[in-house]
C-alpha cells in the first residue's frame, strides 16, 4: 500500500473529478440519443413507458459513464504517477524487440495480441452485414431472418476461429525469432546493476 500526502490525495481528486465530468457529458449525449431515438423512431413503445423508464433511459447511461471514467482515470493517475517510468521502460523493451521482425511480422505479432478482440468485433460485423442482406426477402418472417443470418454469422466467425489456428503457429515461429524475455525480477536486478 502506497502513502500519499495531502497535495497528492488532492491531485487525485481533481483528476477524477475531471474524469468523471467527461462521462457525464458522454453519458448525457448517449441518454439523449436513446430517449430521442425511442420518442421519434418507436413512438407507440415510447408512449407507453412510465416516467420512471423515460428518466432512466437518460440517467443510466449517464451514471454508468460517469463511473467509468472516474474508475478508468483513478487507474490512468496511479499509471501515469507511480508507474509511468517502467511502462515507458517496458514499451522501449517491446519496440527494440519487434525492430528486427519484417513488416508482415509485426502485423502478425499485433493481430495475434489481439485475436479474440479481431473475432468478436468480426462476428458483430458479419452477423450485422448478414442481417441486411437477409432483410431484403419479403417471405421470411423477422424471425427467420435473425436466424438465418446468425446462422450465416457463425459460419463466418468459424472461418475465422480456424484462422487464429494459424495465428498460433505463426506466433510460435515469431517467438523463435525473437530473444527469450528474462523473467521481471532478473530485468529489475540487471536496472540495478546487482547482476
Amino acid at each position: 500500500m502506497k502513502l500519499i500526502s495531502e497535495q497528492e490525495a488532492l491531485e487525485h481528486k481533481h483528476h477524477i473529478f475531471r474524469q468523471c465530468y467527461k462521462g457525464c457529458v458522454a453519458g448525457t449525449a448517449i441518454g439523449i440519443g436513446l430517449f430521442t431515438y425511442m420518442k421519434f423512431r418507436q413512438p407507440v413503445k415510447f408512449n407507453s413507458f412510465n416516467w420512471t423508464i423515460k428518466s432512466c433511459m437518460i440517467g443510466m447511461p449517464l451514471i454508468g459513464c460517469a463511473t467509468f471514467a472516474s474508475l478508468k482515470g483513478s487507474a490512468r493517475f496511479f499509471d501515469s504517477r507511480y508507474r509511468s517510468e517502467h511502462l515507458s521502460s517496458q514499451k522501449l523493451h517491446q519496440k527494440s524487440l519487434l525492430g528486427d521482425l519484417s513488416f508482415s511480422d509485426k502485423i502478425f505479432y499485433k493481430l495475434n495480441e489481439h485475436k479474440y478482440e479481431v473475432v468478436v468485433a468480426t462476428w458483430a460485423g458479419s452477423l450485422f452485414a448478414a442481417w441486411k442482406i437477409i432483410n431484403r426477402d419479403l417471405i421470411l418472417t423477422r424471425t427467420q431472418k435473425l436466424v438465418q443470418a446468425r446462422v450465416y454469422a457463425q459460419a463466418f466467425a468459424l472461418g475465422i476461429l480456424l484462422s487464429t489456428i494459424y495465428l498460433n503457429m505463426k506466433e510460435v515461429e515469431l517467438k523463435k525469432k525473437l530473444p527469450e524475455a528474462s523473467p521481471n525480477w532478473k530485468q529489475v536486478l540487471q536496472e540495478q546493476g546487482s547482476l
